[in-house]
């Protein structure tokens, strides 16, 4: 099992209490989020808060810190627990040539808009076509 579902698996069950704050926490984040989406089409973010890092890496050192690298993906975090669907697209290269993708957010049941605005991003991208050696 890979390090992040056998940390899940080994992690011990919630409260009820705790189940539910959290299940509160959610619905405030989908309010936020309803909200937003009143004013906005979409919301453009980032995917991972580094580019593409090596392989097999357990953590990362990020503005001389140290992050685990289970932390990695809590920009996509937001959209699992609320349902809202996303689109990761890769991009730009950083300054080391290393991809960098960005991640789109649409209102729930807009899988539509994020799928013509990807194509787009993807078209207009340095990345498009781009491949590693083998």
């Amino acid at each position: 099992m890979h390090a992040i579902g056998a940390s899940y698996a080994s992690s011990p069950d919630p409260t009820l209490s705790d189940y539910v704050a959290a299940e509160a926490e959610i619905e405030k984040l989908k309010s936020a989020f309803a909200a937003y989406f009143q004013r906005q089409d979409v919301l453009l973010c980032p995917v991972v808060p580094l580019p593409a890092p090596p392989h097999g890496l357990r953590e990362y050192l990020i503005d001389g810190r140290t992050t685990p690298s289970s932390h990695m993906m809590r920009a996509t975090v937001p959209f699992n627990l609320t349902g809202l669907p996303a689109l990761s697209v890769p991009f730009r290269f950083s300054s080391e040539r290393l991809p960098i993708s960005v991640q789109l957010v649409a209102r729930w049941l807009d899988e539509a808009t994020l799928l013509r605005l990807g194509t787009l991003v993807e078209t207009a991208s340095e990345v498009r076509g781009r491949h590693p050696a083998l």
